[in-house]
Protein backbone atom coordinates (compact mmCIF):
# COMPACT_ATOMS: atom_id res chain seq x y z
CA UNK A 1 0.00 0.00 0.00
CA UNK A 2 1.36 3.27 -0.87
CA UNK A 3 -1.21 5.81 -0.65
CA UNK A 4 -4.67 6.49 1.94
CA UNK A 5 -6.69 5.52 -1.07
CA UNK A 6 -5.15 2.04 -0.56
CA UNK A 7 -5.96 1.71 2.70
CA UNK A 8 -9.54 2.77 2.36
CA UNK A 9 -10.06 0.25 -0.28
CA UNK A 10 -8.07 -2.49 1.43
CA UNK A 11 -10.45 -2.14 4.23
CA UNK A 12 -13.69 -2.01 2.16
CA UNK A 13 -12.46 -5.07 0.74
CA UNK A 14 -11.88 -6.93 4.19
CA UNK A 15 -14.94 -5.70 5.46
CA UNK A 16 -13.46 -3.63 8.00
CA UNK A 17 -15.22 -0.50 9.60
CA UNK A 18 -13.26 2.66 8.66
CA UNK A 19 -14.14 4.05 12.09
CA UNK A 20 -12.20 1.52 13.68
CA UNK A 21 -8.84 2.90 11.45
CA UNK A 22 -7.11 5.72 13.53
CA UNK A 23 -4.40 7.68 10.97
CA UNK A 24 -1.74 9.18 12.76
CA UNK A 25 1.30 11.18 11.76
CA UNK A 26 4.42 9.51 11.51
CA UNK A 27 7.64 10.51 13.70
CA UNK A 28 9.85 8.94 10.90
CA UNK A 29 9.26 8.88 7.38
CA UNK A 30 10.23 9.01 3.59
CA UNK A 31 9.68 12.72 2.22
CA UNK A 32 8.96 10.90 -1.11
CA UNK A 33 6.45 8.45 0.22
CA UNK A 34 2.91 8.86 1.40
CA UNK A 35 2.34 5.95 4.01
CA UNK A 36 5.12 5.20 6.73
CA UNK A 37 8.13 2.96 6.22
CA UNK A 38 6.14 0.20 8.75
CA UNK A 39 2.80 0.49 6.93
CA UNK A 40 4.19 0.44 3.12
CA UNK A 41 4.13 -3.13 2.44
CA UNK A 42 0.95 -4.17 4.80
CA UNK A 43 -1.24 -5.89 3.05
CA UNK A 44 -3.77 -6.33 6.54
CA UNK A 45 -5.24 -3.36 7.87
CA UNK A 46 -3.87 -2.27 11.32
CA UNK A 47 -5.84 0.03 13.88
CA UNK A 48 -3.52 2.76 13.33
CA UNK A 49 -1.91 3.98 10.46
CA UNK A 50 0.84 6.19 10.25
CA UNK A 51 1.66 8.49 7.48
CA UNK A 52 3.64 11.26 6.12
CA UNK A 53 1.03 14.06 5.51
CA UNK A 54 3.25 16.07 3.40
CA UNK A 55 3.67 14.16 1.01
CA UNK A 56 0.90 15.64 -0.77
CA UNK A 57 -0.88 17.85 1.23
CA UNK A 58 1.54 20.16 2.36
CA UNK A 59 -0.35 23.30 2.79
CA UNK A 60 -3.44 22.05 4.57
CA UNK A 61 -1.10 20.59 7.54
CA UNK A 62 2.33 22.32 7.78
CA UNK A 63 1.54 24.45 10.57
CA UNK A 64 -0.67 22.13 12.43
CA UNK A 65 2.54 20.14 13.53
CA UNK A 66 4.85 22.88 14.44
CA UNK A 67 7.71 21.34 16.48
CA UNK A 68 7.35 25.02 18.47
CA UNK A 69 4.23 24.74 19.33
CA UNK A 70 3.27 21.69 21.93
CA UNK A 71 0.11 22.89 23.38
CA UNK A 72 -3.18 20.79 22.83
CA UNK A 73 -1.30 18.03 21.03
CA UNK A 74 -4.57 15.09 21.59
CA UNK A 75 -6.66 18.03 20.08
CA UNK A 76 -4.65 18.05 16.93
CA UNK A 77 -4.16 14.39 16.63
CA UNK A 78 -8.08 14.30 16.60
CA UNK A 79 -8.34 16.56 14.27
CA UNK A 80 -5.80 15.14 12.03
CA UNK A 81 -7.14 11.77 11.87
CA UNK A 82 -10.32 13.71 11.10
CA UNK A 83 -8.91 15.35 8.34
CA UNK A 84 -6.96 12.10 6.84
CA UNK A 85 -10.35 10.50 6.81
CA UNK A 86 -11.98 12.91 4.95
CA UNK A 87 -9.19 13.51 2.12
CA UNK A 88 -8.93 9.57 2.37
CA UNK A 89 -12.69 9.00 0.91
CA UNK A 90 -12.07 12.45 -1.29
CA UNK A 91 -9.32 10.80 -2.99
CA UNK A 92 -11.28 7.17 -3.41
CA UNK A 93 -13.61 8.25 -5.08
CA UNK A 94 -12.20 10.58 -7.20
CA UNK A 95 -11.25 7.52 -8.82
CA UNK A 96 -14.77 5.97 -9.01
CA UNK A 97 -16.13 5.92 -12.69
CA UNK A 98 -19.72 5.83 -12.74
CA UNK A 99 -20.39 2.65 -12.98
CA UNK A 100 -18.59 2.34 -9.50
CA UNK A 101 -20.86 5.03 -7.87
CA UNK A 102 -24.04 3.25 -9.16
CA UNK A 103 -22.53 0.16 -7.63
CA UNK A 104 -21.74 1.77 -4.55
CA UNK A 105 -25.19 3.19 -4.31
CA UNK A 106 -26.64 -0.24 -4.74
CA UNK A 107 -24.40 -2.04 -2.18
CA UNK A 108 -26.24 1.11 0.26
CA UNK A 109 -29.43 -0.07 -0.97
CA UNK A 110 -28.70 -3.70 0.02
CA UNK A 111 -27.54 -2.87 3.25
CA UNK A 112 -30.21 -0.62 4.11
CA UNK A 113 -32.71 -3.52 3.42
CA UNK A 114 -34.04 -1.13 0.49
CA UNK A 115 -34.02 -4.90 -1.55
CA UNK A 116 -35.89 -6.84 1.44
CA UNK A 117 -34.75 -7.52 5.04
CA UNK A 118 -34.06 -11.00 4.00
CA UNK A 119 -32.00 -10.25 1.61
CA UNK A 120 -30.00 -7.82 3.81
CA UNK A 121 -29.93 -10.82 6.21
CA UNK A 122 -28.27 -13.35 3.51
CA UNK A 123 -25.62 -11.01 2.58
CA UNK A 124 -23.53 -12.03 5.46
CA UNK A 125 -22.67 -15.27 3.61
CA UNK A 126 -21.58 -14.26 0.55
CA UNK A 127 -17.65 -12.96 0.48
CA UNK A 128 -16.34 -9.62 -1.04
CA UNK A 129 -16.11 -10.90 -4.35
CA UNK A 130 -19.21 -12.53 -4.57
CA UNK A 131 -21.28 -9.44 -3.47
CA UNK A 132 -19.48 -7.51 -5.89
CA UNK A 133 -20.93 -10.20 -8.36
CA UNK A 134 -24.26 -9.71 -7.14
CA UNK A 135 -24.27 -5.88 -7.40
CA UNK A 136 -22.74 -5.88 -10.58
CA UNK A 137 -25.55 -8.07 -12.22
CA UNK A 138 -28.08 -6.14 -10.00
CA UNK A 139 -26.71 -2.87 -11.96
CA UNK A 140 -26.46 -4.63 -15.85
CA UNK A 141 -29.94 -5.94 -15.08
CA UNK A 142 -31.47 -2.51 -14.46
CA UNK A 143 -29.75 -1.46 -17.88
CA UNK A 144 -31.70 -4.57 -20.02
CA UNK A 145 -33.99 -6.21 -17.94
CA UNK A 146 -32.86 -9.68 -18.55
CA UNK A 147 -33.54 -11.41 -15.37
CA UNK A 148 -32.45 -15.07 -16.50
CA UNK A 149 -29.22 -13.95 -18.07
CA UNK A 150 -28.23 -12.43 -14.83
CA UNK A 151 -29.83 -15.40 -12.51
CA UNK A 152 -27.45 -17.67 -14.70
CA UNK A 153 -24.68 -15.57 -14.63
CA UNK A 154 -24.61 -14.64 -10.73
CA UNK A 155 -25.05 -18.62 -10.41
CA UNK A 156 -22.20 -19.79 -12.31
CA UNK A 157 -20.17 -17.58 -11.08
CA UNK A 158 -20.64 -17.94 -7.74
CA UNK A 159 -21.12 -21.53 -7.71
CA UNK A 160 -18.58 -22.56 -9.75
CA UNK A 161 -19.42 -25.76 -12.37
CA UNK A 162 -22.71 -25.20 -11.56
CA UNK A 163 -25.70 -25.47 -14.70
CA UNK A 164 -28.96 -23.61 -15.71
CA UNK A 165 -31.38 -25.16 -18.01
CA UNK A 166 -34.66 -24.04 -19.10
CA UNK A 167 -37.60 -26.41 -19.55
CA UNK A 168 -38.54 -26.39 -23.28
CA UNK A 169 -42.10 -28.04 -22.16
CA UNK A 170 -42.44 -25.52 -19.53
CA UNK A 171 -41.66 -22.01 -20.48
CA UNK A 172 -41.38 -20.28 -16.80
CA UNK A 173 -39.54 -23.75 -15.18
CA UNK A 174 -35.80 -23.85 -15.33
CA UNK A 175 -33.89 -26.50 -13.67
CA UNK A 176 -30.81 -25.84 -11.74
CA UNK A 177 -27.87 -28.35 -10.96
CA UNK A 178 -25.49 -27.16 -7.96
CA UNK A 179 -21.68 -28.64 -7.98
CA UNK A 180 -22.08 -28.18 -3.85
CA UNK A 181 -23.62 -30.20 -0.85
CA UNK A 182 -26.42 -28.67 0.64
CA UNK A 183 -25.32 -26.66 3.35
CA UNK A 184 -27.24 -23.43 5.08
CA UNK A 185 -24.72 -21.63 4.01
CA UNK A 186 -25.20 -22.23 -0.10
CA UNK A 187 -29.18 -22.56 0.60
CA UNK A 188 -28.83 -18.93 1.74
CA UNK A 189 -27.01 -17.71 -0.96
CA UNK A 190 -29.17 -19.42 -3.66
CA UNK A 191 -32.50 -17.73 -1.58
CA UNK A 192 -30.77 -14.36 -2.35
CA UNK A 193 -29.86 -14.85 -5.95
CA UNK A 194 -33.74 -15.87 -6.45
CA UNK A 195 -34.83 -13.00 -4.66
CA UNK A 196 -32.86 -10.57 -6.66
CA UNK A 197 -33.31 -12.53 -9.99
CA UNK A 198 -35.83 -15.06 -10.61
CA UNK A 199 -39.02 -13.87 -11.98
CA UNK A 200 -42.20 -14.13 -9.57
CA UNK A 201 -44.40 -16.16 -12.36
CA UNK A 202 -41.39 -18.55 -12.61
CA UNK A 203 -40.17 -22.32 -11.08
CA UNK A 204 -36.83 -23.42 -9.94
CA UNK A 205 -36.18 -27.06 -9.71
CA UNK A 206 -32.73 -27.67 -7.60
CA UNK A 207 -30.47 -30.47 -7.48
CA UNK A 208 -27.58 -30.44 -5.46
CA UNK A 209 -24.46 -32.79 -5.42
CA UNK A 210 -26.19 -35.41 -8.18
CA UNK A 211 -27.18 -34.13 -11.69
CA UNK A 212 -30.07 -35.10 -13.24
CA UNK A 213 -29.69 -38.06 -15.74
CA UNK A 214 -29.62 -36.87 -19.63
CA UNK A 215 -29.82 -39.98 -21.80
CA UNK A 216 -26.63 -39.84 -24.13
CA UNK A 217 -25.03 -38.07 -21.90
CA UNK A 218 -22.66 -40.69 -19.79
CA UNK A 219 -21.55 -38.07 -17.50
CA UNK A 220 -25.28 -37.74 -16.06
CA UNK A 221 -25.84 -41.63 -15.77
CA UNK A 222 -23.45 -42.71 -13.37
CA UNK A 223 -24.81 -45.41 -11.22
CA UNK A 224 -25.69 -44.08 -7.54
CA UNK A 225 -25.00 -40.69 -8.40
CA UNK A 226 -28.50 -39.92 -10.66
CA UNK A 227 -30.98 -37.10 -9.44
CA UNK A 228 -34.63 -38.08 -10.65
CA UNK A 229 -36.33 -35.11 -12.43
Amino acid sequence: MNYIWDVIVAAQNNGVNLKDIVFKCAEIYSPYMELSNENINFKEIEQEVELNPYYRFFDIFKYLFDQDYEENQELKEVLFDILIHFLAWIDTYQGMDKVEYHKKFIYQELENAYFGQEIKDGLKYFNIEERNILIENIYKFYISGDHLNYLKDSIERIFKNSLLYTNKELSNEVLLYINRSKTKENLQKLKVIQHLFLPINFDIIVYWKDHFGIIGVKETMKIDQIAIY
